[in-house]
């Protein structure tokens, strides 16, 4: 039986219990369930796993009513819908923290919480990749007096204990070791938090230009027109040059430092649509 739990998107849910229920029964169709929950559109259901369509509220009660979910199963269904349909990554945040709050969900998901923190704060970041570098002494302590801006060694000891948990660092000879090298964004729910991470590190940025001295940082921009060809070229020269700054630091076997490095391109202007 298909649990609603192990999903983080309720389309992906419907595919999958769509092909469950066609499997018991071959009489099931997309016409028998629209009958069966009164809709006037035939292929309601297909529309709505495609994406073509969004739920209401009154059809996520339709939904769970049809599908027999308990009250905990109706509870995380509607908040996994209104997540993602959310239109913000602030509202995105703010559903998925009330998901997080699913005892069922974070049995079958231990790890989920925090992955969570992870990808929502920038400290957890810089002080696993401080871990790479070549610095003799690194417990809380230490690196508590290395990151800027700097933390608290209650706080750094709190991202380390998370840290160990993921299995992104271990311990070894009472230094703490970086075990794998590269992270990138997982499920939907643990990384909805990945909008806050960057508002920080832009926000960082900001503040470098009055407390970092200019040798040590470069915070520089150039605005320019393109046609939408141009833009799509951009993006991808933009992929290309990050793609080479993780192969840099994959090289560089003398670390010393942790940088922050940001891109962004966004439009000054009104975008034509083809």
């Amino acid at each position: 039986m298909i649990n609603i739990f192990n999903y983080t998107n309720y389309r992906v849910f419907l595919k999958d219990k769509y092909d469950e229920l066609k499997k018991e029964s071959s009489s099931f169709s997309y016409r028998y369930f629209s009958m069966k929950c009164g809709y006037s559109s035939p292929n309601f259901l297909k529309l709505v796993m495609d994406g073509k369509r969004n739920l209401s509220e009154e059809s996520i009660e339709t939904f769970a009513r049809f599908f027999k979910f308990d009250q905990s199963e109706k509870r995380y269904f509607s908040r996994l819908v209104k997540f993602n349909q959310a239109k913000t990554s602030s509202e995105r945040k703010e559903l998925a923290e009330e998901i997080l709050k699913s005892s069922v969900f974070n049995r079958i998901h231990p790890l989920a919480k925090d992955q969570f923190e992870y990808a929502s704060h920038w400290y957890y970041v810089a002080v696993r990749e401080i871990l790479s570098t070549k610095k003799i002494k690194l417990d809380a302590k230490a690196i508590s007096e290395l990151i800027r801006p700097k933390l608290s060694v209650k706080k750094t000891e709190k991202i380390l204990e998370t840290l160990l948990r993921l299995g992104m660092i271990r311990k070894k000879d009472n230094r703490y070791i970086q075990v794998e090298e590269l992270v990138s964004t997982g499920d939907e729910v643990t990384f909805s938090g990945v909008a806050d991470y960057h508002r920080q590190m832009m926000n960082l940025a900001s503040e470098s230009i009055d407390t970092v001295e200019r040798s040590l940082r470069d915070i520089s921009g150039v605005t320019i027109s393109l046609s939408n060809e141009g833009v799509e070229e951009l993006k991808v020269m933009v992929q290309k040059f990050r793609k080479n700054i993780l192969e840099l630091s994959e090289r560089d076997r003398n670390k010393q430092s942790v940088y922050q490095v940001n891109m962004q391109m966004f439009p000054l202007s009104e975008v034509e649509q083809k």
